[in-house]
């Protein structure tokens, strides 16, 4: 192994991250015992149904996973550098489960069944590394089922050839450069007298992200840049041209196929202060995954996006509670203080109003205190009574409010990605919005059967989202998180009274009026509150082993209406969370692992100039 080449050192590299314990000369022999095969883009390593007993593992390129059940095809996942397939029927002998294939020109090293017993022979340990993998790959919870591997070669389309990217992406490179990842940029006019092949098959051996830039200069260029990418980042000017640019349509850069890449959409701004308007008009016209907003010379757009493309970022999911939800504020404030950035967003009611409304602001905490406060002088739950045909309240007050605080802004034009789920009552199933007008899918998040009357969207009806989900951490799932963070308002404990029988009308109204306080009881609208979410309580727990950090807030002492207590409700939560993440074990802070997330805020100014604009009227 003295005169390595280049491929092989790579190859030699992968192996060792994958077998670090077995030592230099066991990895060798690993490398020497297996057969190395290339599949090209779009070609078969097996199929599902397969009889064979080898395993692979992927030394350069990318892999996909697909089984075909009744018919429809489905995608289970991506196979990146360093990671084994095949192992089940290695051990089990039984056909293959799934199909795999390579969505770009890929190299793995096929290792047989008696291949296999040779180097376990030699090495034992070679077994235990394979079993630990695949005991692992077993016992993944939902979100790390959910996480694929990070990219190594992003290909970036400019729209917009007279558009200088550079400020955004000197920006993004010294970002990641200050979390230790080496990034190459290659671009046709850099690459003087070389053949396309010669740049893109030494791709692989270097360390890091490739990326790979795109235009309408030289679209054979563009085409293996395709060709050779993970993942495909669209760039453009936010306030250019919607309409679907030359490059787009040459390469068709939107059509639907088993081997299709991830395409984000990277909205390039100035650094201003104003939220953008009608992002939608882009993406009607393009099939992408995933779209970011990010703002020139603005420190934590960037670091989100160096999070989002390196399969780091961070996803919160907040619960219902009504009132409850100001704990939201104060949690996510301790959050930023201790290094926490939010990267993607989702609630329910109460965390959909409060999450989202965070987001809308900026995370600009005094902002949103003010909003708080103005919300709790409103007394948004009182004197809007209705005739009770379909609700208690008539959900003016809460709808205006709601229209106030948002505005036209749509989902999409929040800096940060935010979704809300609600409960569709014509097909009883779980709805969640990631687009359209943010106000009606928070009032429909909101409106609790009974309390509020239900929203039409789309021609249905819809009600709130915790009759059926209260704490929405599935959805999360679809975007590109590494960890998520849920945070409950309602309790899972037992709670006993100390009355055999419930009290009448006339018992609890003369307890109150010669201040006894006997019998606590829930009001009407607790009641209904609480007996809508007996439904997802069990679904709450399930969800604890599903997140990187779970926190259930314990919040006696506030009611669901409580809106007087709106500011101790919120330092509670603030010292609820600041004491949680403080009592952590050093190996569950994954945010102070890596430069990418930012320096401890030590103190966060009480109020801002520039927000002092007026909070919603009451």
């Amino acid at each position: 192994m003295e005169n390595l080449t280049n491929p092989d050192r790579h190859h030699l590299n992968i192996l060792s991250k994958l077998f670090h314990d077995l030592g230099y000369d066991a990895i060798c022999k690993i490398h020497e015992a297996g057969e190395k095969q290339q599949i090209g883009s779009g070609e078969y390593l097996f199929r599902q149904g397969d009889i064979q007993d080898s395993l692979y593992i992927v030394l350069s390129g990318r892999l996909r996973a697909v089984r075909e059940d009744n018919g429809a095809l489905q995608i289970l996942g991506d196979i990146g550098e360093g990671e084994p397939t095949g192992e089940f029927a290695l051990f089990t002998n039984e056909p293959r489960m799934a199909a795999v294939l390579a969505i770009r020109a890929t190299t793995v090293l096929e290792i047989t069944k008696q291949e296999y017993l040779n180097l376990v022979a030699q090495n034992p340990g070679f077994a235990g590394k394979l079993t630990s993998f695949l005991i692992k790959r077993l016992r993944r919870n939902m979100l790390e089922q959910h996480t694929s591997n990070a990219p190594k070669n992003i290909a970036v389309i400019n729209l917009q050839a007279h558009h200088d990217l550079s400020p955004w992406t000197n920006d993004i490179e010294r970002t990641l450069g200050e979390n230790g990842t080496p990034i190459q940029v290659y671009e046709y006019d850099s690459q003087p007298g070389l053949h396309f092949k010669t740049t893109f098959d030494t791709l692989e051996e270097h360390e890091g992200l490739n990326i790979l830039v795109c235009s309408d200069a030289n679209l054979e260029w563009s085409r293996q840049a395709l060709l050779y990418a993970d993942l495909v980042i669209v760039a453009t000017n936010f306030l250019a041209d919607t309409s679907l640019y030359h490059i787009e349509k040459t390469l068709d850069l939107y059509a639907q196929s088993i081997l299709n890449k991830k395409i984000y959409i990277a909205f390039l701004h100035e650094n201003t202060g104003s939220l953008p308007q009608q992002t939608s008009r882009w993406l009607q016209k393009r099939a992408v995954n995933l779209h970011i907003h990010v703002r020139k010379g603005h420190a934590a757009d960037t670091r989100r996006f160096c999070r989002i493309i390196s399969n780091q970022a961070i996803g919160v999911v907040f619960g219902g509670g009504g009132t409850k939800g100001f704990a939201h504020v104060g949690a996510t404030r301790a959050m930023y203080e201790a290094g926490i950035e939010i990267d993607f967003l989702g609630g329910t009611s109460a965390g959909a109003l409060y999450g989202i409304g965070m987001s809308h602001s900026d995370f600009n905490f005094p902002k949103v205190e003010l909003l708080c406060e103005a919300s709790a002088k409103a007394r948004l739950m009182t004197n809007d009574y209705s005739w009770p045909f379909i609700s208690i309240m008539s959900g003016k007050k809460m709808i205006g409010f709601i229209r106030r605080m948002f505005g036209e802004s749509e989902l999409e034009d929040i800096w940060v990605n935010s979704y809300c789920v609600s409960t569709n009552f014509t097909s009883s199933a779980t709805a969640v919005h990631d687009g359209g007008l943010a106000s009606k899918m928070i009032q429909a998040s909101m409106a609790i059967p009974g309390v509020f009357p239900p929203v039409v969207i789309n021609g249905q009806l819809h009600v709130d989202g915790g009759v059926v989900d209260n704490l929405p951490i599935e959805p999360m799932y679809q975007y590109p998180v590494r960890h998520i963070i849920a945070i409950s308002l309602s309790s899972l404990s037992t709670r006993e009274i100390d009355y055999t029988e419930t009290p009448s009308a006339i018992t609890l109204a003369w307890d109150k009026i010669t201040g006894r306080r006997r019998y606590k009881i829930p009001g009407i609208m607790s009641l209904i509150i609480n007996s809508l979410t007996l439904n997802s309580r069990q679904r709450q727990e399930n969800a604890k082993g599903k997140v990187s950090l779970y926190l259930e807030m314990d919040l006696k002492g506030v009611g669901l209406l409580d809106d007087k207590k709106w500011n101790e409700t919120i330092k509670k939560g603030h010292e609820q969370m600041s004491t949680f993440l403080a009592g952590l074990p050093d190996e569950k802070k994954f945010w102070m692992k890596s430069p990418s997330f930012p320096p401890v805020l030590r103190s966060i100014p009480e109020v801002a100039p520039r927000y002092a604009d007026k909070a919603p009227d009451s």
